[in-house]
């Protein structure tokens, strides 16, 4: 992930916990989804803690990985290990295997959208040998937004994600699309900048931005995200 990203996380991490409406409901849908309790967890880029808040069963560590520490600052500790590094890069996975962590299963909500490199990433995440359960949102987050202004998602769209995943993992899969209603458009505003959906990918001005919104046909914003579970 760019820099500038990682400093839109850590600059938004207050507002985020205001905002983190979408990203609750995903976590929440991939802990009731997922068969396998394991015990010692490894999250991908677990932010505040939406997974560790929605798990629902006797664990033993819990391994809390970000690239922004002002994230990770709201994120709950009992039992809990922090690791500030970036999923993306070859040293973060250097480091998780110096660690010798006793990993037996791997979650990752409403964060790989963002790698840049996904299928190293999945390669990396496939030679710890332990059951994965993920949630990305897609191309169809925004969509009418994208639409409107002509421009790509900055994420991938759920085809890609899938093929993407089937190259790496046997798996389940579920695409969910939520849509999320504002009172006016000031707020809806908001919710795009702060939420961490965005994570700050500039596709056109936030002046453009600004006359859209006072513009846009629907009371509502839309989300896609593509839930997926590996198999034995």
């Amino acid at each position: 992930m760019h820099p500038k990203h990682i400093k839109e996380f850590d600059r938004f991490a207050n507002g985020y916990e205001r905002y983190k409406i979408i990203q609750t409901r995903v976590a929440q849908h991939l802990i009731q989804k997922t068969s396998y309790k394991g015990r010692n967890i490894l999250d991908l880029g677990a932010g505040s803690g939406e997974i560790y808040r929605a798990i629902d069963w006797e664990f033993d560590r819990f391994y809390a990985l970000d690239l922004a520490q002002n994230m990770l600052r709201f994120h709950p500790e009992t039992k809990v290990e922090k690791i500030l590094c970036n999923f993306d890069e070859d040293r973060c996975w250097k480091r998780l295997t110096s660690l010798s962590l006793s990993i037996d299963q791997i979650f990752a909500s409403s964060s790989l959208q963002w790698s840049k490199d996904l299928d190293t990433l999945l390669t990396r995440m496939r030679s710890l040998d332990c059951p994965v359960s993920a949630a990305l949102f897609t191309s169809g987050t925004f969509k009418t937004i994208h639409e409107i202004l002509q421009v790509p998602s900055p994420v991938r769209s759920k085809e890609e994600v899938l093929s993407l995943f089937c190259q790496h993992f046997m798996i389940d899969y579920e695409i969910k699309r939520y849509k999320l209603f504002f009172p006016d458009s000031k707020s809806m505003f908001s919710y795009i900048k702060k939420s961490g959906v965005s994570s700050g990918h500039k596709r056109t001005s936030i002046g453009k931005l600004k006359e859209l919104i006072r513009s846009y046909p629907h009371p509502y914003l839309e989300f896609e995200v593509v839930f997926l579970w590996s198999k034995e």
